[in-house]
């Protein structure tokens, strides 16, 4: 039976969870003075995907276009 619809997903929720701790406890064993830019950037590129939500693009509510025939007879 699946779930209702709006009701939040209960394993995705466990994973966020499960992989925030993990990237919290793997960021506090890190000595990030020994890093250097570059590396703290790419660092901050790889987390950011899977802690922050990701932007949708800005959908339209125009109709889409209507296939018209190319020839009228």
């Amino acid at each position: 039976m699946p779930r209702p619809k709006g009701s939040p997903n209960k394993v995705t929720s466990e994973v966020r969870s499960k992989l925030q701790y993990l990237l919290d406890d793997l960021i506090d064993s890190l000595d990030l003075n020994e890093l250097d830019a570059n590396q703290r950037i790419k660092m901050l590129q790889i987390v950011l995907q899977y802690t922050l939500p990701k932007l949708r693009s800005n959908e339209t509510s125009e109709k889409p276009y209507e296939d018209l025939p190319l020839f009228i007879d």
